[in-house]
């Protein structure tokens, strides 16, 4: 059984739906005495929700929505000893996928609330905040930024369709400076990801072959190139793997530290929030979060 004090909190706007159905099932289980739910209503922030779930003595915080509520859920409770839950309810559900978790609300409130392990899992503290998934500098970036809720709402998981189109016909070239674990690399680069999870995308493929997120690293990718050319070239590679050094990517590791300026100055997006922008400075926190996820088959 879950801990003592299950907290559910819940973003009803996740997912186009999802959320609202999600919280039904949710507000059941504590009317039955299965915990409290605070409901994030337009405006209010997750920090504060987990601020009064720590207050009330939660021993286990359950994210209930997509990758922005789980990353601001489980970066906000990197280092306590706090459990944390997903009830995945949003377009993605990437980290839900790497955890293994079940992508249908019952299937994952039923693990949840039943049988279940503890996995303590890496994080990010990036630029003062702490996230779990992926961090994006460049292009992806700044087309995420045009997107406009009312486009979110009309193009549905087809959005992710246009942010493409935009990221071609905006595309720019980045001077990117960096140091990883004190090795600098410079270059030319359309986009870099920082993965501490591999899963990347509404129709998920993985970013690279190895990356978990118990390894005590994160994985720094550079899409390299200053065409439009090779920015397609490095979303192939980066669409079937190609990470031998053969083609447009390059990939570090990074088990401490990383460091990236670039000019002109671009957007940070992090677990699916805007943090500000380049430069940026990053810290690998092993074994920071505690998750909820299915238990080891024998």
């Amino acid at each position: 059984m879950i801990g003592r004090f299950p907290f559910f909190i819940v973003n009803p706007r996740a997912g186009m739906g999802a959320g609202h159905y999600a919280m039904r099932r949710v507000e059941e289980i504590a009317r039955r005495g299965g915990g409290e739910v605070l409901v994030l209503h337009r405006g209010e922030d997750v920090e504060t929700a987990v601020e009064q779930a720590i207050c009330q003595g939660a021993t286990d915080i359950i994210a209930v929505g997509g990758d922005g509520t789980v990353g601001g859920v489980a970066g906000l409770l990197a280092g306590k000893d706090i459990v944390v839950g997903i009830v995945p309810a949003g377009t993605a559900n990437m980290f839900a996928r790497e955890l293994g978790i079940p992508l249908s609300v019952s299937g994952s409130l039923d693990l949840i609330m039943g049988k279940h392990d503890i996995r303590c899992i890496d994080a990010m503290e990036v630029n003062g905040r702490r996230f779990v998934h992926q961090v994006v500098l460049g292009a992806g970036s700044e087309a995420l930024s045009r997107i406009t809720p009312e486009e979110k709402r009309f193009f549905g998981r087809s959005v992710y369709a246009l942010m493409g189109l935009r990221m071609f016909r905006d595309f720019r070239s980045l001077k990117v400076t960096a140091v990883i674990d004190g090795r600098e690399i410079s270059g030319h680069a359309s986009q870099v990801l920082i993965a501490n999870a591999g899963i990347l995308g509404v129709h998920p493929f993985r970013l690279g072959p190895s990356i978990r997120v118990d390894d005590g690293q994160v994985d720094v990718v550079f899409m390299m190139g200053r065409s439009r050319a090779s920015f397609i070239i490095s979303g192939m590679d980066l669409l079937y793997g190609n990470y031998d050094g053969s083609g447009n990517l390059e990939h570090y590791p990074a088990k401490r530290s990383v460091r990236i300026d670039t000019v002109p100055s671009t957007l940070i997006r992090a677990d699916g929030e805007f943090i500000g922008s380049t430069p940026m400075e990053l810290t690998v926190l092993p074994g920071a979060v505690r998750f909820i996820v299915p238990p080891c088959k024998e």
